[in-house]
């Protein structure tokens, strides 16, 4: 029988158990924009903010004037919300479109094998009805003769790891007397063994723990429809069933080199193989225990249907059966489906413009009962701050989560114009805002001058002008709340004439009297990238540069559009690159941190090109390590690394201020991003257009 609930290791469910809903986790992250701020110099006593420290059931409404303790609410179905975006991803296709717009758009038009839950962080079932995980026990050399299940080991050269060339068997492993162990199959078909077998201790090289997943898939899973023109001609496909073969394509294209994935590819490269059983059944084969193979599958493999992205399938209006790697690259690049979403979830994309994307029920989900009570969602792009303020009052956005503090906290929400329309509340994600710096720069290559810009930073003040001290600082990418942080290390404090002595020691003086140190003939003049119309970076630059003048270091800006932003950072065009991340709740660091994904010639995450082998060695470690305590230990010395390499100026935890329509009704805050389900509210009053009592 396949399991319908979170098979995990002993550890696996305590891994999420002390987070709080303002935990940071490390790094399987996506970018975003750092959030807005103001000038107010008053400030929130830490005490008085509300934290929710799930798991658990999440309050509905609790910031909402009208709610009512114990008060049931009958939704109606129907109805539009329009919510802003403040940067226009390039498409949905979240196989190469890292943006956590794509990953909160998704939500809502797509599904995955499965879902964390929202309130209490298991994985559950969603596109698979279940799901197996087995262990592999590695056969010493010629031990595969004596045992009929023996299997070649599967494995994909990753590039910085020696791939094992053996045998072993896959199964439930239990050790018995002597050494010995008994190995017993849990799936059956393709791979699977055909009966239970004991091996002996001398035939054991080693135990690999949960390194095969069989997931079997619903049966009643369609993708939406898609209409457009291939090679000349029309197409209209409606009503296909997602199977086996949809998934594995999409596991598969993380082969090839040129699809534009680099940011997410190191993930699914540790998955060696992956064999179908029939329409319905997969099953994926890890080469090495992971910490997270079951979520890695599970949540974060975007699944395309073959005949839209597959060339070489049948069904596709673009069918070629010889189509090169090269080919089938592009197709996935530059699909058109890749912004006309082909998703599977309980809304489809129906318009994208430079205004909007507006999805709308899709009466073919197969969840309809967890299938959202609106009938459309329209997520409207105003790129400054300002300007999306002034659509909030103007009735053009409902939900709006960019309000300034000295918004919040001061008259533009006290105004009847905003109370008779809106409520406003805050909820905290893992966001950390950080200044990335480019470590392939030669003026950004020494840590003592990465050091020193840290010390430059007035961070205490920033933080209570403006954050009214609602917000909290970190010295590094792990989980503030969790086992992970280390605590011991005090974030950098404001001290220039330490900064003066890092630049000194790194051979920077001002040899020319003209203000600025310099090296070698060139001035230490620093380029700082961040998104156009974006009120926090602004301000958090010019902070920058007033107080780097007084050490010495010249800042100047660089403004840009979301859409170059972005391709300039991947590129590593840039010394400092302003933004944020928005993490999960316990991730792989090598995503952010390990040399293979910092080379110049890779588009990855790595922002800071860091490339150090002894860092690379602890995330090794903390891969294979299931043990949750060990492995929040090399989480812990990773923190301390990156703390003294300081890769990047680490700035805050802080809460989004947002602004909702007090007529929808439904609004639930959560520790996983985007902090809220747009499929969970609703409106109750009979006089909003569009609304029914009935779905």
């Amino acid at each position: 029988m396949y399991r319908t609930v979170l098979r995990t290791r002993k550890e696996g469910l305590r891994a999420l158990l002390p987070t709080l809903l303002f935990a940071l986790a490390a790094c399987s992250s996506e970018n975003w924009e750092a959030e807005p701020s103001a000038g107010s110099t008053s400030t929130v006593n830490e005490e008085s903010v509300v934290e929710v420290t799930g798991p658990g059931e999440a309050a509905a409404d609790v910031f909402h004037p009208d709610r009512v303790e114990g008060e049931e609410l009958t939704p109606l179905f129907g109805g539009r919300a329009i919510i802003h975006l403040a940067s226009m991803p390039k498409h949905m296709n979240y196989v190469t479109e890292n943006s956590a717009v794509t990953t909160r758009m998704l939500y809502e038009v797509h599904e995955t094998l499965l879902k964390q839950d929202w309130e209490f962080h298991d994985f559950r079932p969603r596109v698979a009805s279940g799901y197996q995980v087995e262990d592999m026990l590695v056969l010493a050399d010629g031990a595969e003769v004596r045992y009929a299940g023996a299997k070649p080991l599967r494995v994909r050269p990753l590039g910085y790891t020696e791939p094992f060339q053996g045998y072993v068997l896959y199964g439930e492993i239990t050790e018995l007397a002597g050494g010995a162990y008994r190995v017993d199959p849990q799936s059956a078909g393709g791979s699977a063994m055909a009966a239970m077998v004991e091996v002996s201790a001398a035939d054991c090289l080693s135990i690999e723990r949960g390194c095969a997943l069989t997931f079997k898939l619903r049966d009643d899973v369609v993708w939406h429809g898609a209409e457009g023109e291939a090679n000349g001609e029309a197409y209209s496909i409606k009503g296909e069933k997602l199977d086996a073969g949809d998934v594995h394509f999409s596991w598969d294209l993380y082969s090839n080199a040129e699809v534009d994935c680099d940011e997410k590819r190191f993930q699914f490269e540790k998955i060696s193989d992956c064999e179908i059983i029939d329409d319905l059944t997969l099953r994926f084969f890890y080469q090495e225990q992971h910490f997270q193979t079951v979520e890695t599958i599970g949540t974060s493999l975007t699944l395309l249907p073959s005949h839209i992205y597959n060339l070489k399938d049948p069904q596709s209006p673009w069918h070629d059966a010889n189509a090169s790697d090269s080919q089938q690259a592009n197709h996935i690049n530059e699909n058109p489906h890749n912004q006309l979403w082909v998703g599977v979830g309980p809304y489809r994309v129906v318009e994208w413009n430079q205004q909007f994307i507006e999805a709308v029920r899709f009466e073919e989900y197969f969840d309809q009962e967890n299938g959202g009570y609106l009938d459309t969602i329209r997520w409207r792009y105003i790129g400054d701050d300002n300007t999306a303020w002034q659509g909030l009052m103007n009735g053009e956005l409902d939900y709006f989560e960019r309000v300034k503090s000295t918004d919040y906290f001061g008259a533009a929400t006290e105004q009847e114009e905003f109370t008779s329309q809106f409520y406003k509340g805050y909820k905290y994600l893992g966001t950390y805002g950080y200044t990335g710096w480019n470590s392939h720069r030669s003026y950004l290559s020494d840590k003592r001058v990465r050091q020193a810009l840290a010390y430059a930073f007035p961070a205490e003040e920033y933080l209570v002008t403006n954050y009214k001290n609602l917000a909290r600082r970190v010295s590094g990418p792990s989980p503030y709340s969790s086992a992970a942080y280390d605590h011991s290390l005090e974030p950098y404090p404001y001290d220039l004439d330490k900064a003066r002595q890092l630049l000194e020691e790194a051979g920077y003086y001002d040899t020319d009297g003209n203000q600025i140190v310099d090296k070698d003939g060139r001035d230490l003049v620093i380029e700082f990238m961040m998104p156009s119309g974006n009120d926090a970076s602004k301000n958090l630059g010019l902070v920058m540069q007033e107080n780097f003048a007084q050490v010495g270091v010249k800042v100047e800006f660089a403004a840009l559009e979301w859409a170059t932003f972005l391709d300039r950072m991947k590129k590593r065009e840039f010394d400092g690159c302003n933004l944020a991340w928005v993490p999960t709740l316990e991730s792989d660091p090598e995503q952010l941190w390990h040399s293979k994904w910092g080379a110049p010639e890779i588009e990855g995450s790595n922002n800071a090109g860091i490339q150090e082998p002894e860092l690379d060695a602890l995330i090794l470690a903390g891969q294979r390590e299931i043990d949750f305590e060990k492995r929040q230990e090399i989480w812990k010395a990773i923190h301390g690394y990156l703390y003294d390499w300081q890769p990047y100026l680490f700035g805050f935890n802080v809460p989004s201020k947002f602004a909702i329509s007090k007529k929808l009704r439904g609004f639930q805050a959560f520790a996983i991003d985007p902090g809220y389900s747009l499929r969970r509210w609703y409106y109750v009053d009979p006089n909003e257009p569009g609304t029914r009592a009935s779905r």
